[in-house]
């Protein structure tokens, strides 16, 4: 699109002011989403005692004849601004599951609570950052290699060099196993799970299958790929009552045990016919620290968690959508990814792999599971969070929905993105700007923090 193509539509916007603030309005509804979907139709509320037909909305007044809808990404490279409020909504999950609120209650904040990152093992020598007393070494002193090379890396990589997670030898890398672990991850998780709560019930001295008359095991769990391709977990885990008071003789130190234990000794079988080995476990590094610590606290652990919840495979997002290996040419991969990508579509050929469905999920390297789960008791819902903000905005505009009434909508799919590029600059435009005045809200609230924690720090020195 040319610019001059562009100049005249924001000049066919600007022609008429009352049709540009209802597309602003419309825009800004959506948080000036980066490719919104939009409807025509309309809808009519309807009293469920007459029939009457109380108040009606169509899209033919609407600029365009169309009305816009926040496509609703998750994903950051696919769209900012949706997943700002998917960030959003993920923070509040996971605090008040920490805690209390939005219909959670807040003695969860007094319940045993550890923040748990479980990592796969290793498949092959990658170039990787390493520390030791905080002073950064090389990347990999170095040993033979069996197809005669020496493994060896004297660098040592900066954050964010794209050499790290890449193999020092692809031929010593099983991109076999790489793929079918991350088929895997979630049945090791579930097994993981299960392998706590028996661990609980050993404690307690009561059968497993009886645990859950004397505690309950909540979790929330979000998935992240390492650089060399592989899923790793991070979680909260809260012990409760069984009625969802506090647990009787147990603290976080036995929570703490329980978890690292499963965690080590939890196993899954590789799908049948993998040919790899007995059983998919989790790597050595393991990380279980308690929820409420300097280091861990409520705050701290709901926006870490939040924040992988809107990662994509790669950091660019060139592996947002389903693919066919053919198309790997156009999208500039490394070939680390590229060949992982080759791997999960050949693997997905096999007939004995055909459960695992592999080719549909090559885009995600083989993982086949959602990035952010939890268990039912752990806190509220996206849905609730939702239904909250509408009811909110519904408000806020002083608008009143009669609770007997009944919604008749018929709305019908035209397109996803802007209508044209001045649109599409127009939203951007505005996007940047409302990101920028979030992080300055943010530092403004974070600099408020930090002086009043100041002053109380020098209140309680000089009484």
């Amino acid at each position: 699109m040319t610019g001059d193509a562009v100049v005249k539509y924001l000049l066919a916007r600007a022609a008429d002011p009352v049709a540009h603030a209802r597309w602003a309005e419309q825009a800004r509804s959506t948080g000036w989403c980066s490719c919104p979907v939009r409807l025509s139709g309309s809808t009519a509320r309807v009293d469920a005692g007459t029939g009457e037909v109380t108040s009606a909305f169509t899209t033919a007044d609407e600029p365009d004849g169309t009305l816009l809808k926040a496509c609703g990404q998750r994903r950051a490279t696919a769209c900012p601004s949706c997943s700002v409020v998917y960030r959003s909504d993920a923070y509040q999950l996971v605090a008040a599951g920490l805690r209390g609120g939005k219909g959670v209650a807040e003695e969860v904040a007094t319940r045993p609570r550890v923040f748990v990152t479980l990592t796969a093992p290793s498949f092959g020598p990658v170039h990787s950052r390493r520390e030791r007393a905080g002073v950064a070494r090389p990347c990999h002193t170095g040993r033979p290699c069996p197809h005669g090379a020496r493994i060896a890396c004297d660098r040592i990589h900066p954050p964010g060099d794209p050499a790290l997670g890449t193999p020092l030898c692809s031929a010593c890398f099983d991109y076999r196993a790489t793929v079918l672990w991350n088929a895997s991850a979630t049945e090791l998780w579930r097994r993981t799970t299960i392998a706590v709560r028996r661990r609980l019930a050993a404690r307690l001295g009561v059968p497993s299958r009886q645990v859950s008359r004397h505690a309950r095991l909540s979790y929330l769990k979000v998935v992240e790929y390492q650089a060399r391709g592989v899923v790793h977990v991070h979680a909260v885990v809260r012990l409760d009552g069984p009625d969802g008071g506090p647990p009787v003789g147990m603290d976080v130190t036995d929570l703490a045990v329980a978890v690292t234990a499963a965690a080590r000794a939890a196993s899954a079988p590789w799908p049948p016919g993998a040919l790899i080995g007995a059983a998919a476990r989790w790597g050595d590094q393991l990380d279980v620290r308690p929820i409420g610590g300097a280091d861990a606290t409520d705050r701290t652990v709901a926006g870490y968690i939040a924040k992988y919840a809107t990662k994509s495979t790669d950091g660019l997002g060139r592996l947002d959508h389903r693919l066919h290996p053919s198309q790997l040419a156009t999208l500039d991969l490394p070939e680390h990814l590229a060949r992982l990508v080759r791997t999960a579509w050949e693997l997905g050929g096999e007939d004995v792999l055909s459960g695992l469905r592999l080719r549909a999920w090559a885009h995600t390297l083989g993982f086949r599971g959602h990035w952010l789960t939890k268990s039912r008791a752990y806190s509220t819902t996206f849905g609730a969070l939702r239904a909250a903000r509408v009811l909110h905005a519904a408000q806020r505009r002083g608008e009143e929905v009669d609770p007997e009434s009944i919604a008749v909508k018929d709305w019908r799919f035209v397109s996803r993105g802007w209508a044209n590029s001045g649109d599409a600059l127009l939203a951007a435009t505005a996007a940047a700007h409302r990101v920028e005045a979030r992080r300055h809200a943010r530092q403004d609230r974070h600099d408020t923090r930090t002086q009043r924690e100041e002053n109380h720090g020098q209140a309680a020195a000089h009484p």
